[in-house]
């Protein structure tokens, strides 16, 4: 079925009750509708009862717990997504003769990346484009763009699965071994992946303890286990952990661009690269994306060109 999008309401509002048809079927039911659209179930129930009304046929088939389409629904359901979407498009084609960027650009990141970077290039977008405004979730839920009202959502991964989204590659999350000099001095330099059984590492625990770490080498990735007695589930603590002196962290290295720079950590087996990730920009598939989603999506690219010293424009 054609995508639904976020409709203006103004444009819009002489065809309230096919938004209030089409909202209810979408949300499965009359209570979940109206708190999406501001209004009361009964208000939702009375729409949709005239609307049958005027097209002497009923389109929905209502139980106590349970809303479904009727043969009818189901077709004049999927014209009202039609109407609707090329209603919108009008409405941004309208809008794209004026290719300021401007509005609110709701924006979806991970925690610690949001927390590091998004956040720094939103806000510095914002000193380009004054008319945005930003509103930016620093979560590591992966939110449904569409249905939860997100222009755009920065993610990492190592690949992401076709999701009918527009995927924009900004960058690799390299990562790097690290640690502080106090420890090594201590400790001593591994050498080699191996030698990393006989030192203290950090852990990271997105939801169990990951004590294996992956290592590319010219006969592919190789896993090497690792242990050690401080674990957590947020980089920024590993990070913090590495700078006290307690161990060896595996972390982005945007993460730890400026404790590098200092000499406030040391990279470890440079020579043995960390098996990495991807970020990526997403945002919803449309004939007539708009201009802050443009905008920000070159603005964000150039941030992490400049940042990390990569340049790649691959979709």
């Amino acid at each position: 079925m054609p995508e639904r999008k976020k409709q203006s309401p103004v444009l819009l509002e002489g065809l309230m009750p096919l938004v209030v048809f089409v909202r209810a079927v979408d949300d499965k039911g009359f209570s979940a509708a109206a708190r999406r659209l501001g209004l009361t179930p009964s208000a939702v129930s009375k729409q949709v009862a005239q609307l049958e009304e005027r097209l002497g046929s009923r389109l929905l088939q209502r139980t106590t717990h349970h809303l479904s389409l009727t043969e009818a629904g189901s077709i004049f359901y999927e014209h009202c997504q039609r109407v609707l979407g090329e209603l919108e498009d009008a409405r941004l084609a309208m809008a794209a003769l004026d290719e300021r960027p401007k509005g609110t650009l709701r924006i979806s990141a991970p925690t610690v990346l949001g927390e590091v970077h998004v956040g720094a290039a939103a806000a510095a977008f914002q000193d380009f484009f004054p008319e945005v405004q930003v509103e930016l979730e620093a979560s590591d839920r992966v939110v449904d763009l569409v249905e939860e009202g997100f222009d755009a959502a920065v993610r990492i991964a190592g690949t992401l699965k076709d999701s009918g989204l527009v995927v924009r590659r900004l960058a690799a999350e390299e990562r790097v071994l690290c640690a502080s000099p106090f420890y090594l001095q201590r400790a001593g330099r591994p050498r080699a992946p191996e030698d990393l059984a006989q030192h203290e590492c950090l852990l990271f625990k997105p939801g169990r303890v990951v004590r294996e770490w992956q290592f590319q080498g010219p006969e592919g990735t190789r896993s090497v286990k690792v242990q050690g007695r401080f674990v957590a589930n947020n980089n920024l603590v590993l990070r913090q952990a590495a700078l006290l002196g307690r161990g060896i962290a595996n972390l982005p290295r945007y993460l730890v661009l400026e404790e590098l720079r200092s000499g406030a950590l040391v990279s470890l087996l440079t020579e043995h690269p960390v098996t990495d990730r991807h970020i990526y920009l997403v945002y919803p598939h449309r004939r007539l994306t708009p201009p802050k989603v443009r905008a920000f999506a070159d603005f964000i690219a150039r941030y992490f060109q400049r940042i990390l010293g990569q340049s790649d424009t691959r979709p």
